[in-house]
């Protein structure tokens, strides 16, 4: 279970959307925004159900298809084909939900998301932590890195940006669930495919898909509500130890 793939596995995604609420919340966040990387297209639904107008974009046709039948009932959304180093509008708010560890230049693009925010503009981006947990759905995804506090931190006022938040959503539950998977579950056997090719794949692959185990674990149980609260409560901080963090960081200069 990879992070925003994980987040297809339905109390994943509901638990991040959970999180994303709560910063929101916490730090008066507002659109205009943009979803880089918006995959099918939940992020940005989230965002447009708060009445945020903005933009999705991906780099995948078939993501983009999936996207904007996801948003079509939101006008005030618009959804593109197109790479956002190739954006120039700015935003008061950036998603950027695993889509760092897709990019061979994550630092290229961390000074491009600066360029693109307002000015006191918030980026807030999902990534995989802790080099330590490395898997074979790490490769499955075509990730190039897993990541640190300090690397993110060190990146981030490079490209000028000040680090808010750091929480983990993944400790302890999630974090025990795919240790147990990828031990359980070998690697697909697939034909050798490029880093591109696997990051246009990414949003729309699954490889939480273990029979009825995966439909019954999916279904909206009550207790879900429980775990969401225990980890948040208790865990978020905890990045050091999970397999996956939300980071929240300011324009400053």
């Amino acid at each position: 279970m990879s992070e925003k793939r994980m987040a297809n596995f339905l109390p994943m995604k509901n638990y991040i959307l959970y999180c994303l609420n709560r910063l929101i919340n916490q730090y008066n966040l507002d659109g205009p925004f943009l979803d880089i990387g918006c995959g099918n297209g939940d992020i940005s639904r989230f965002a447009a159900t708060k009445k945020w107008q903005g933009k999705a974009i991906d780099i995948s046709q078939e993501a983009v298809c999936h996207a904007q039948k996801e948003l079509a009932d939101f006008k005030g959304v618009s959804v593109e084909l197109k790479s956002f180093f190739e954006e120039k509008t700015f935003y008061q708010t950036i998603f950027l939900i695993d889509v760092l560890e897709h990019l061979e230049d994550d630092c290229a693009a961390l000074e491009k998301i600066y360029s693109l925010l307002n000015q006191e503009g918030h980026v807030i981006f999902s990534i995989p932590s802790n080099p330590c947990e490395w898997r074979w759905d790490d490769n499955f995804y075509g990730h190039y890195r897993r990541y640190t506090r300090a690397d993110v931190r060190e990146k981030l006022s490079a490209a000028g940006l000040e680090p808010l938040v750091f929480w983990d959503f993944t400790y302890p539950v999630f974090w025990i669930m795919r240790r147990l998977y990828t031990r359980l579950k070998s690697a697909p056997h697939e034909p050798s495919t490029g880093k591109t090719e696997l990051t246009k794949m990414s949003s729309l692959r699954n490889s939480w898909n273990i029979p009825v185990l995966s439909s019954l674990l999916s279904r909206d149980f009550f207790i879900w509500k429980a775990v969401y609260a225990m980890q948040f409560a208790f865990f978020k901080k905890k990045v050091e130890k999970g397999h996956g963090m939300i980071v929240l960081a300011k324009k400053t200069r």
